[in-house]
């Protein structure tokens, strides 16, 4: 558990473990806390003697929740082991490929796409402009929509130009969702090294 929370670090457990569960053990979200966490789930359980789990080097989700919807029992979210959980201090879009700078984005107000590139000192002159993609996660999963847009029809007015929500992805890249969201997980475990949630299933 990392982030602004009041006791992040690494949690060893031997039982099935809640994310709510989780986030009581680091003591809860600090004040600095916005609304928001993240979980890079790699589906990597190498270093876990108890797990019955196999590895599985492929499977990369992440997934984000409102904290408050976690706390009030909203959403249901089970750990597994090599979960890396992330309470952020402000909302966060992530920019991937031909920006000048790649990396999150703190957000503490709504933010259009152009604007988000603009964050990003612009775009690389390698930039296709005609597909700028947003990859948004579904409500209540972790599987991603793929949304298209030309900044060259925005940019003339012809298409509004789309607000981004809260963990968006902005892929100025011709690389595949998968390699995307594998970046981002190995982003994030890098802030942790060797961070793993020992949870035996029973």
């Amino acid at each position: 558990m990392i982030g602004s929370v009041e006791k992040p670090g690494n949690f060893f457990v031997n039982r099935r473990v809640h994310l709510l569960e989780m986030l009581a053990m680091a003591g809860g979200p600090n004040r600095e806390a916005g609304t928001r966490l993240l979980i890079a789930r790699t589906g990597s359980s190498s270093n876990c003697k108890e797990s019955n789990d196999a590895p599985d080097s492929d499977k990369v989700d992440v997934v984000g929740f409102k904290i408050r919807d976690i706390q009030e029992g909203k959403e249901t979210f089970w750990m597994q082991p090599g979960d890396v959980v992330t309470v952020l201090d402000a909302d966060i879009v992530y920019m991937y490929g031909n920006v000048n700078r790649q990396g999150s984005i703190k957000i503490r107000e709504p933010i259009t796409l152009t604007q988000a590139i603009v964050s990003a000192e612009g775009l690389k002159s390698a930039a296709n402009k005609d597909k700028i993609r947003i990859l948004r996660q579904r409500p209540g999963g972790v599987d991603r929509e793929e949304l298209i847009y030309d900044l060259n029809q925005i940019d003339k007015g012809k298409v509004k130009d789309p607000y981004l929500e809260p963990n968006d992805i902005v892929a100025v890249s011709e690389d595949k969702a998968k390699s995307i969201l594998q970046g981002l997980a190995n982003s994030i475990k890098s802030s942790v090294p060797n961070v793993i949630y020992r949870v035996p299933l029973p």
